[in-house]
């Protein structure tokens, strides 16, 4: 399986930071500098730069964006006058859907409408090329046809001057972008990670991980920030192929509590919950408790940075007054990812998802995601288990 991995961990991610470590992994600079070229001047006038340069004597690339537009204009406005640009359509599916999570996220923190939205600095034209140069380098890298990993993101403290005066750092935006995702802090008094960064990776990324992931690395990019800081101001990509290595020994939650007088109902609804929020697995086993009550133990696995908000929503749910962790637990695991397959049933189309199991690389099993043939079955009247039996069907043809 091809991968990628950006790490955003050292010091934060931009949008001219991310084009240029892809750019230094191969991606061309030409036609990166065309593109956005093209979309900036749709806005104003820009210059666009690629420069090698050194940082702590680590080779890097870095973009350099000129231009005296200011933004203010609204989202609506931007989209349109892109929608005239010339794109293929993976870069132009990850360019406004980029551009949708950054007015989202404005419009969030300033309580507006999306079609009344004013953008200031994340709609000027340096922002919009920034934008358009990464969706195309990342095309040319063939990030839509591989696992896009992420690591955590470096964020700074303190505050700075935007259009709307003093705000507090890592940005409102930002923020916003970042829920749900892993931020560390950085004790530097600068912004490290800007929404425009955030917006890119929460569209590239499919996945945060907390380390480098198992693969075969066969080309690594760097892309330097204009500021000095006390850390090298990178942002890292690496491109390869995963390992291909046997089940992996990983580190896992558990989370317990017993609970009486909370109904099958509650219970039911209390496991949907928590799988929903993220939990890797979750069951309720029927117990007998003190004094001959009877009652269930619930038990949830999870990863270890989920387990205190996953107990809080066990919790709030049962009414449990307490929830047992146990946390240096480990388990096997294979090697998992999730294809789409093409499936005709009842004179319709779907594209149902399926989960598939490899070791060392060679197809072990896989399985119909439950939701999806849920799904399927109501909307065709055709029972669940010919819906599942015929989209593993399909995937055993599909998947190699």
């Amino acid at each position: 399986m091809k991968l990628a991995f950006i790490d955003c961990s050292i010091s934060g991610i931009s949008g001219d930071m991310l084009t240029a470590a892809l750019i230094d992994a191969g991606a061309p600079p030409r036609k990166v500098k065309k593109a956005m070229l093209r979309a900036g001047k749709l806005f104003g006038d820009i210059e666009v730069g690629v420069k090698r340069v050194r940082v702590n004597e680590i080779k890097a690339t870095r973009i350099e964006v000129e231009t005296e537009d200011e933004g203010g204009r609204t989202y609506v406005e931007i989209v349109k006058r892109l929608r005239r640009l010339p794109m293929p359509s993976k870069v132009g599916g990850a360019v406004f859907e980029t551009l949708r999570t950054l007015a989202r996220a404005e419009a969030r923190v300033h309580g507006k409408r999306l079609e009344r939205l004013v953008l200031h600095e994340v709609g000027a034209a340096d922002a919009i090329a920034d934008v358009v140069g990464c969706c195309t380098a990342a095309n040319e890298l063939g990030f839509f046809k591989r696992k896009v990993l992420a690591s955590e993101v470096a964020v700074g403290k303190g505050t700075t001057t935007f259009v709307h005066g003093k705000l507090p750092l890592p940005a409102p935006a930002t923020l916003e972008i970042l829920r749900g995702k892993p931020t560390r802090g950085v004790a530097s008094k600068t912004e490290l990670t800007t929404p425009t960064g955030a917006a890119l990776l929460a569209t590239l990324a499919d996945q945060f991980v907390e380390a480098y992931p198992a693969m075969r690395i066969d080309a690594v990019g760097y892309g330097a920030g204009a500021r000095r800081l006390p850390s090298p101001n990178l942002v890292r990509v690496c491109l390869g192929e995963a390992s291909g290595r046997g089940p992996k020994l990983q580190e896992i939650a558990v989370l317990e509590t017993n609970v009486d007088k909370v109904s099958g109902e509650v219970i039911g609804y209390t496991l949907e919950k928590l799988l929903a929020e993220g939990a890797l697995d979750a069951s309720a086993t029927p117990i007998i408790m003190k004094k001959g009550r009877p009652g269930f133990l619930i038990k949830v696995l999870a990863k270890p940075g989920d387990a205190e908000r996953l107990a809080r929503v066990l919790m709030l749910e049962t009414g449990t007054l307490g929830v047992r962790v146990l946390p240096s637990v480990h388990r096997y695991a294979l090697e998992r990812e999730v294809v789409r397959v093409d499936l005709r049933l009842a004179g319709r189309k779907f594209k149902p998802r399926v989960k598939v199991a490899r070791e060392r690389g060679k197809l072990v099993g896989f399985a119909a995601e439950y939701e999806d043939a849920k799904q399927i079955a109501e909307r065709t009247g055709i029972g669940l288990r010919e819906v599942i039996g015929r989209v593993e069907e399909i995937a055993r043809k599909k998947v190699r």
